[in-house]
Parts: structure tokens; C-alpha cells; sequence
């Protein structure tokens, strides 16, 4: 349901439906050592001419083996990289062509989830000023009003408010999970890249909170580009997939089209390792 019961909207009041997040045509090549000091420079190429659209309110799987490009991808939409050419466009503004404080202002609206719930989050900071970092850095709010925001946030990811005074440490890893994904909706964003969010969890505790990032896409509209290896994850969680190989994507589409009748050999492949994967009809 949207927001007034009625026609689904973003944050900004846009419907859902138009490409909240295009990529075109990006490229990045990373330098290699000299095998001499003679010898022409060597390049690795690890993205090859990436173009994708992200519609709101809908979450893109983005899917590959290690070394296919994934991270890479989720690195330069996240602007923490800039392409070797190429362009990424939240909302038609192109990051990479922002002024640095432009930029910043522009982080409001995408932020990330990382791998590691432990490693992301500052061990020596209580959870409700990790939580309200994000916010914080964007404006002068009293710390009342950060801590009141970092409450609302996790109650919204389904933790107590005792958590708010305690450490990481003191929580299990779906917790600190549920914690980071708490920091990055607490500016409101459009956008979340999540790089394989739910790889260092057990599988109950996966289910739990890619169900926690179904329910937060479908009752405030977050867009999530979900980042990872394994199909069966993101066929749980996402409507669209594209499939990568060799910094490439070599398919994508509607989930249940892509995985469940995959037209490129790749994929195939990828699927032959997933015995009994159910796609949603």
C-alpha cells in the first residue's frame, strides 16, 4: 500500500514505476603492476560497458561469480569510486559529475548496506550514534533529535529500544544486521545498495532479514540493488535480475524469467549449482 492508500509513490512523491537508478555504459580498468619496468602498463578491465535500469519501488538483483564485476559495480554507484567512463544517474542527476558538496547533499538519498555487520559498524560508539551518523552528517540536528530518529529506525527494523544504548558486540549477527540496515534508512533514502548484506549470516537468520528488507520495500518504497553471488537469495527478494560474467551483464530481466528460463549458457550454469531453487511465478 502507498503512502495515502492510493497510487504508490516514491519519497519524492514520484509514482512508482520510472527508473529511479540508470547506468550507462560504464567502464573501469584498474592499474597492474609493471612485469618490468620496460614493459607497457597492464590493465585489468573489470567493468566492460554496464548499462542497467532500476525501476522504484523495485528490487534489482545483481548476480555473478566472485571477480564478475558485482562489488565493483556497487562500489561506483555508491560514487566511492569514479568509472573509467560512463555515467550513473539517481533521480537524471549524474553522480559523478557533482561537485564534492553536492555530492554530499546527494548521499541522503543511497546509502549501503556492507558484508560484514560486525566490521561496518563503529565498536566503540553506542548503536544510536552509529544509527544517526548518516543524519547527522547531512545536518545540525540536537542530539535529542538524533537519538529520537535512531529509535524510530530501529523500531522500524523490529529491535527494542534497549538496544540503543548498548555496543555491537552485545548483538547477535542478524542483529547487527538489522542495526546497519536501521543506519542507512534512517536519512530516508531512495536508493539502497546492499553488497552481499546477508552472505556472512546463518540461513534462518538470512530469511529474517531479507523478509525485513521485503516489508521496508513494499511499505516505504525503498529501491534496493542487491548484490550477490547466490540465486536462491535473490530470487527471494527480488523483482529483476541481471546476471554478470566477466564484468559484463549477460542477461537480465523479471526474476522469474531470468532464472526461470534463462536464455544465456551462464546463467544456466549458475543455476546447475542451485539443485531445487524455487522462482516465483
Amino acid at each position: 500500500m502507498g503512502p495515502l492508500g492510493g497510487q504508490r509513490t516514491t519519497r519524492s512523491g514520484e509514482a512508482w514505476g520510472h527508473h529511479l537508478l540508470e547506468v550507462r555504459n560504464l567502464t573501469r580498468d584498474y592499474a597492474l603492476p609493471r612485469e618490468s619496468l620496460l614493459a607497457p602498463p597492464a590493465v585489468l578491465q573489470a567493468l566492460k560497458g554496464v548499462s542497467l535500469q532500476v525501476t522504484a519501488g523495485r528490487s534489482m538483483g545483481i548476480v555473478g561469480e566472485s571477480g564478475s564485476g558485482k562489488s565493483t559495480l556497487a562500489r561506483l554507484v555508491m560514487a566511492l569510486e569514479r568509472p573509467t567512463s560512463g555515467q550513473v544517474l539517481l533521480e537524471g542527476r549524474d553522480l559523478h559529475a557533482l561537485a564534492p558538496a553536492e555530492l554530499r547533499r546527494a548521499r541522503r538519498d543511497f546509502q549501503m548496506v556492507f558484508q560484514d555487520p560486525y566490521g561496518s559498524l563503529d565498536p566503540r560508539r553506542p548503536v544510536w550514534r552509529t544509527v544517526a551518523e548518516p543524519a547527522a552528517a547531512l545536518e545540525h540536528a540536537s542530539r535529542a533529535l538524533q537519538r529520537e530518529r535512531a529509535a524510530a529506525m530501529l523500531t522500524a527494523v523490529g529491535l527494542r529500544l534497549d538496544a540503543l544504548d548498548k555496543y555491537p558486540h552485545e548483538f547477535s549477527g542478524g542483529q547487527r544486521q538489522r542495526i546497519a540496515i536501521a543506519r542507512a534508512l534512517i536519512t530516508q533514502p531512495r536508493l539502497i545498495v546492499a553488497d552481499e548484506a546477508v552472505s556472512a549470516l546463518d540461513v534462518s537468520v538470512q530469511a529474517q532479514v531479507l523478509n525485513l528488507m521485503a516489508d521496508l520495500r513494499d511499505a516505504h518504497g525503498v529501491t534496493f540493488l542487491f548484490i550477490s553471488h547466490d540465486l536462491a537469495v535473490v530470487s527471494h527478494l527480488c523483482q529483476d535480475v541481471a546476471v554478470m560474467q566477466g564484468g559484463r551483464i549477460v542477461e537480465h530481466g523479471p526474476v522469474r524469467q531470468v532464472l526461470g528460463a534463462p536464455s544465456h549458457p551462464y546463467t544456466r550454469t549458475l543455476l546447475a549449482a542451485v539443485p531445487e531453487m524455487v522462482v516465483p511465478a
